[in-house]
């Protein structure tokens, strides 16, 4: 695919795969300042999914932190990609949501760079289509809005479900991916973002005492930095762990704590070494360790 004919992505959505919606929500708002929430459900009498047939009721939360925006979802009934991941991981950082202007054509590029369709749908105002990628199974959700932005603004019910969180403490600006082969990752990652210069890099990591080897590559896509990690072999670490939990590479979405005040719950603490750079990992609503957060001062 010739990079000046792709179709322009735009990552602007992390989706975390919750118990509880509505508790989700509450967390989001005090914790890291994120909001306001639009809260909604959906209810499919006829859904279809993999040869399955039958109703499909899912609990969907929409707010923002920062630039990017979080959804939260559940499951209830029926079978869908997000119901696939929730019966095999449970809670956790399940899709990223990639808006583009035509779906088709976005698939086709996609597809073409060893992507697979999962799923497609369409709702009022929006077609979806859930892609497979090298790093995971419906790892990327592709946002096609059909209804002009003023209409859409007036159709959506208002967001009085939680209120207004003009200055978020916590703003997501990257998500992190494993895979345990980084040149197949990036022959996928790089043409279809318009990556040129994006290279992997050895580097090293430490979580406490101990230090692990890895292979990284970062590259801005969207409102987003898309950071790819390879554990290298032997390594005991979360992006080794997420290796042998399964084939789905997304492990955390990525952000400032501003003014350098972390939210409480740090389940683990780390640091790049040759860059610096020092995070914490938190487990909250959305997943064991499924938010890395680095201070707006490192």
């Amino acid at each position: 695919m010739a990079q000046d004919s792709a179709p322009r992505l735009y990552p602007a959505q992390v989706c975390f795969v919750v118990d509880d919606v509505v508790g989700g929500v509450e967390e989001c708002v005090s914790r890291f300042g994120w909001g306001p929430f639009h809260e909604f459900s959906v209810s499919v009498p006829e859904a279809h999914y993999h040869g399955w047939s039958g109703s499909k009721r899912t609990d969907v939360a929409l707010g923002m932190a920062g630039k990017v925006q979080v959804e939260l979802i559940h499951v209830h009934e029926g079978r869908d990609t997000v119901a696939a991941y929730q019966a095999r991981y449970g809670t956790g950082f399940q899709h990223l949501g990639i808006h583009c202007r035509d779906r088709e054509k976005a698939l086709a590029a996609l597809e073409s760079l060893g992507g697979a369709l999962d799923d497609q749908n369409e709702h009022e105002g929006i077609r979806f289509a859930f892609v497979d990628t090298p790093t995971g199974p419906g790892m990327f959700e592709l946002l096609h809005v059909t209804t002009p932005p003023s209409d859409q603004a007036a159709n959506e019910a208002p967001a009085g479900d939680a209120a207004p969180a003009p200055d978020p403490s916590v703003i997501l600006d990257r998500a992190t991916i494993v895979t345990d082969d980084l040149e197949r990752a990036l022959a996928f990652y790089a043409p279809a973002f318009g990556w040129s210069d994006v290279r992997a890099e050895p580097r090293t990591i430490r979580f406490g005492t101990k230090e692990s080897p890895v292979r990284r590559a970062r590259g801005k896509a969207g409102a987003l930095l898309l950071e790819l990690i390879e554990p290298l072999a032997g390594s005991d670490d979360p992006y080794s762990r997420q290796l042998l939990r399964g084939d789905h590479g997304l492990v955390h979405a990525g952000g400032v704590a501003r003014k350098g005040i972390f939210p409480e719950g740090a389940a683990l603490e780390g640091e790049w070494l040759e860059d610096g750079e020092t995070f914490s990992l938190h487990e909250w609503a959305g997943g064991p360790s499924a938010l890395q957060l680095r201070s707006d001062s490192s």
